[in-house]
């Protein structure tokens, strides 16, 4: 323990959202402190030119276009829009057991695009440059140990020995954060008994700069566009949430046998699947922490919620955050406040558990609509889908709210 704050505020975890949190507290004048496990100078180091399904980081994000603007405010997304990304201009979205079908177009928003895919590893990299430009302590190449607080501080212990205070601790440390689990923030959760594929891929078609996504009993299937340093518009990232059982088939299968399930999946939309990278799969669980907050601790991202992956939502609920974070802290700045003032983060709590419940919801009734496989059902699901599709001033509305547009 500590008799004097080190830090005002320690964000612990820097990813793409602890990134982007501490750079943003930093720029309100906050004295802050980033805790992160992987060396500094791995997370902002070159990443090399991509002309096959290999050189592409298997971990993507759609970024809205609300992500895209706090991440400008920051000074990162220029470094993004230079390195290799991919602005898709529609999405499409169907039944793969019936005939409903919606697509969405940012021309019909007014928007340039829907979203950007974007490899999370360039993201990171573009915070960190503007992290070292920053006044941001970093405190990299450890882990934490240890959690503590008392009636003024909170703080960290370091697996190198060092102890850590800050008036307020940032959790920025994933799905299974331990800051939350010592802080004893209770979870809900429940496991889908799925398993997310991902990889990038080759194929025949361009993807005409749209995000496909087929809904099947067992899961959906979404390739994102991806683009090299050429812009060749022929690479997918692909993310199949399947059932356990068959995810793990599906892993056991070669190169080519994969290939051939993929493109009876996406029915050949893109045509042939010409090659295949690395595999890898991660079971599907939904988190919500109870609380957000506690005394000296606030939880940002997935340290806070974790979201099946069907709307690729992720990465913007956890800006979403960060943006919520920042506007309360910089008002506490403003009047004097401490950053772990208790109506502060009674704020943040408020503003973000709602919208974030509200979209783990929708979610998790997505899902279960599309594992339902009774006549009537799939009757209902397949005419409302195109109903939908037709209602033009609701579907341009839901888009909007998804892109960040209206707020």
């Amino acid at each position: 323990m500590s008799n004097s704050a080190d830090f005002d505020i320690l964000v612990v975890g820097g990813g793409l959202v602890g990134s982007a949190a501490a750079l943003g507290l930093s720029q309100q004048g906050w004295r802050v402190g980033l805790v992160e496990s992987q060396p500094g100078e791995s997370l902002d180091a070159e990443i090399p030119p991509a002309a096959a399904v290999d050189d592409f980081d298997p971990r993507v994000s759609a970024l809205s276009l609300a992500s895209q603007s706090l991440l400008e405010q920051l000074g990162a997304w220029d470094g993004v829009r230079k390195g290799r990304h991919c602005p898709y201009q529609a999405m499409t979205v169907w039944d793969g057991d019936g005939t409903g079908r919606i697509q969405f177009e940012a021309a019909e928003l007014q928007a340039p695009s829907l979203g950007t895919i974007v490899e999370n590893r360039a993201v990171v990299k573009s915070l960190f440059l503007q992290l070292a430009e920053s006044s941001v302590e970093l405190i990299d190449g450890v882990k934490v140990a240890g959690w503590w607080q008392d009636a003024a501080l909170s703080g960290v212990r370091l697996d190198d020995g060092r102890s850590l205070a800050a008036s307020l601790v940032v959790a920025a440390d994933g799905p299974a954060s331990r800051l939350r689990q010592w802080a004893g923030l209770p979870t809900r959760e429940w496991d889908y008994d799925q398993q997310a594929i991902v990889c990038t891929v080759k194929t025949t078609h361009g993807h005409r700069s749209t995000a496909w996504q087929r809904f099947s009993q067992t899961g959906p299937l979404a390739f994102l566009p991806l683009c090299n340093e050429q812009g060749d518009s022929h690479f997918c990232s692909i993310v199949w949430s399947q059932d356990t059982a068959e995810a793990r088939r599906l892993m056991d299968l070669d190169d080519g046998a994969f290939a051939g399930e993929l493109e009876r999946a996406i029915e050949r939309e893109l045509g042939a699947v010409e090659s295949v990278s690395r595999r890898f799969a991660f079971p599907l669980r939904q988190r919500h922490a109870k609380d957000y907050v506690a005394n000296g601790i606030a939880l940002v991202g997935d340290a806070a919620h974790s979201i099946h992956p069907l709307a690729g939502q992720g990465a913007n609920l956890g800006y979403s955050d960060v943006r919520a974070l920042l506007e309360e802290l910089s008002r506490a700045k403003t009047v004097g406040l401490s950053p772990a003032d208790a109506t502060v983060l009674a704020r943040y709590q408020r503003r973000r558990k709602g919208e974030n419940l509200a979209m783990m919801a929708a979610m998790s009734g997505f899902k279960q609509l599309f594992a339902r496989d009774e006549l009537p059902v799939r009757w209902l699901r397949n005419t409302g889908l195109r109903w939908f599709d037709r209602l033009g001033p609701v579907k341009h509305r839901i888009a909007a709210q998804a892109m960040g547009l209206n707020r």
